[in-house]
């Protein structure tokens, strides 16, 4: 029996399905430039934002994606976060604990 529409959302928009999601997004050749550049992912930004779009705002799908302590999952958390889903000091938290360059952006 194939998948209904919402068992195929709720996996795809799961941690572990975008985690899956980001996974294969991974590139050696971005990885690469990335690198040059001091980060640390391997998955092109404008994927990156096609899957953010997809998503659109999930601020519970986002804390959980920040907690992977993945590059890729933290820029694609910014993306379908929005500030005002956060508190002050949960926000001051997520700064200090960004380590990518990229993400303090």
């Amino acid at each position: 029996m194939a998948p209904t529409t919402q068992e195929t959302t709720d996996v795809t928009t799961s941690r572990d399905g975008v985690m899956a999601e980001l996974a294969a997004l991974e590139d050696p050749k971005v990885r690469a430039v990335n690198e040059r550049h001091g980060e640390d992912h391997g998955v092109n930004l404008t994927k990156l934002r096609a899957v953010a779009k997809r998503l659109k705002a999930r601020p519970d799908l986002a804390r959980e994606l920040w907690a992977t302590e993945d590059t890729a999952a933290k820029l694609l958390a910014i993306l379908i976060s929005r500030p005002k889903h956060y508190d002050r000091d949960e926000l001051d938290g997520m700064l200090r604990d960004a380590g990518s360059p990229k993400v303090h952006d």
